[in-house]
């Protein structure tokens, strides 16, 4: 049934009240002068070892918040399978021709080497643990749709993945201890007197590259639960509505 043309005008309406009002915020937000930007521009390098200002500041200046940040994922993953329970894969596979899955076999390696070199190079290039982690998960997702629920099950069970999730969330709680420990701040770096290294290059920049790897792994096992509660779910949903229609 074709909506009635108020509603899609109002829609349009609100749709560009909306844009405008995103555009007004961002010039505006643009022209502010925040002096700590420059504070943090000029020291992060020296303070961190980090040339990545912006995995300076996730990973050393505002460690408390990006612990916030990093159980926001853990909370997501235990709500979603509180609701929804573990998955329940009832009907049979729907994997891909024999062609496509060659060809994802073949690229699979490659399509794996660039969320690990994001990850790796986090404090070096833009990325890091989060934008690695997620494309990890989207490696995990393309497992499914290729080959099935089956394969991706027995070489990434769920029970794997709610363990390095957990252990991965204990590390980085555990790790942001370090610079307490030495009498510094949570997570510091160069304040608990932790070495650098030489900035730019791949072993600096303290604890950072640690946590990214942290961060990383709890993402990509995170999502890739929530998918996997998800699709699971949606499988029992339509097996249950198949078996309703044959009956009737």
């Amino acid at each position: 049934m074709s909506r009635h043309p108020g509603i899609k005008l109002f829609s349009a309406l609100l749709c560009l009240a909306a844009g405008a009002g995103f555009v007004y915020l961002i010039t505006a937000a643009l022209q502010l002068e925040i002096p700590s930007a420059a504070n943090y521009t000029a020291r992060a390098v020296a303070e961190t070892g980090s040339i990545n200002v912006p995995t300076a500041i996730l990973m050393d200046y505002r460690g408390f918040d990006t612990l916030g940040e990093a159980s926001v994922i853990f909370t997501s993953v235990a709500v979603v399978l509180v609701i929804l329970g573990a998955p329940q894969f009832s009907q049979p596979d729907r994997i891909m021709t024999l062609l496509s899955r060659r060809a994802i076999a073949y690229l699979l390696p490659l399509f794996f080497l660039f969320p690990v070199y994001v990850i790796l190079n986090g404090h070096l290039s833009p990325g890091g643990g989060f934008q690695g982690g997620v494309s990890l998960a989207v490696l995990v997702i393309l497992l499914h749709v290729v080959f099935g629920n089956d394969f991706t099950a027995q070489r990434l069970p769920m029970r794997l993945l709610g363990i390095t999730e957990y252990l991965s969330a204990l590390a980085f709680a555990s790790v942001g201890l370090v610079g307490i420990a030495l009498g510094s701040t949570y997570l510091a770096n160069a304040a608990a007197g932790l070495p650098l290294g030489r900035p730019g290059e791949l072993l600096s920049a303290g604890i950072i590259p640690l946590l990214n790897v942290i961060v990383g792994c709890k993402v990509a096992a995170g999502l890739s639960s929530i998918f996997y509660a998800l699709a699971g779910h949606t499988a029992e949903d339509t097996a249950e509505d198949t078996a309703t229609e044959s009956r009737q």
